[in-house]
């Protein structure tokens, strides 16, 4: 009894820690960017650290929300009475927490969990749910009171669980809906990693002018695959 009762309160407080990161981020609108930009690549030790973290340090880190996909417009007569709505329509009726959900550093066999908060951005009580797509690695378990509309701003919290086979990427879309839209949460799970222990700058001081300098660089890969890469020079 005692466990089951210390199981339940480190839920609670991890869904605590939740909230609060949902309440401190910011929400960002899709936007264009350039191919470089597209294409930018974190440096060697921001890779590092972000690979390091686990799943709920991952979570728990994450200050940055998107405007989720919206991949069909219903008609609101056929869900509700209340069609009137202050959410504009390229806007979803509930924000996604995370709007992107990233499992990593898992073992095969290994239940991990993460809680997705749905929070209803309307001024009128709205109903939401998650169609649950057949999976033999997620699974989609919603709050007691799924029947019932969540009021103005407060949030409705589903539990995603992931079971790998083997540490290995994975991947999936779960398919939220709400009195208006359809829109999609992508899942990552990522598995083995060939990570470079890699500096992220060379600085080789003052050089001689038409002169050869050398600099002996040490590449360690501290992931759990083998790596290969090479090096390019820009200007």
């Amino acid at each position: 009894m005692a466990s089951g009762k210390l199981q339940t309160h480190t839920g609670q407080t991890k869904l605590v820690r939740m909230l609060k990161g949902f309440q401190g981020s910011r929400i960002l609108a899709p936007k264009l960017v350039s191919e470089e930009e597209a294409n930018k690549m974190p440096s060697p030790s921001e890779f590092l650290k972000e690979m390091s973290l686990s799943t709920e340090e991952r979570l728990s880190s994450t200050r940055v929300m998107c405007r989720p996909q919206i991949t069909e417009l219903l008609d609101m007569g056929e869900t509700t009475h209340q069609k009137y709505s202050t959410v504009d329509l390229d806007q979803t009726l509930f924000q996604p927490f995370p709007s992107e959900i990233v499992f990593q550093n898992y073992d095969a066999c290994e239940v991990l969990e993460v809680p997705l908060i749905l929070r209803n951005n309307d001024k009128i009580p709205r109903l939401v749910k998650i169609v649950e797509e057949s999976s033999p690695y997620f699974k989609v378990i919603s709050p007691n009171d799924i029947c019932n509309k969540v009021a103005p701003g407060v949030p409705s919290t589903f539990r995603i669980l992931f079971t790998p086979e083997e540490n290995k990427d994975y991947s999936h879309v779960l398919t939220c809906v709400t009195e208006r839209e359809k829109f999609i949460v992508p899942i990552k799970a990522r598995g083995a990693r060939a990570i470079l222990d890699f500096p992220d700058e060379l600085n080789f001081g003052i050089c001689p002018v038409k002169y050869s300098t050398q600099k002996i660089l040490l590449v360690r890969n501290i992931g759990n695959r083998e790596a290969v890469f090479h090096i390019q020079i820009r200007r």
